[in-house]
């Protein structure tokens, strides 16, 4: 039995590579999204961290919690 809820994320991915399941493919793609929205959200964070512009935090949190609720 493939117990994909207790892999790391790369074990995942590094599983699915090539895989003929139709479950395991849908997986390994909501990761790879989750891990893009992640970057993306690191990226924002960083762009903001050392900003004294209250609007610019204001505008990168407003996205980071867009990106957060994963829809």
């Amino acid at each position: 039995m493939f117990l994909h809820h207790t892999m790391t994320d790369s074990e995942i991915l590094r599983t699915c590579e090539g895989c003929d399941s139709q479950h395991l493919r849908l997986v390994a793609d909501r990761l790879r999204a989750r891990v893009e929205d992640l970057r993306t959200i690191g990226t924002l964070a960083a762009g903001v961290i050392d900003s004294y512009d209250i609007g610019a935090i204001r505008d990168g949190l407003a996205l980071i919690i867009e990106i957060a609720k994963g829809e």
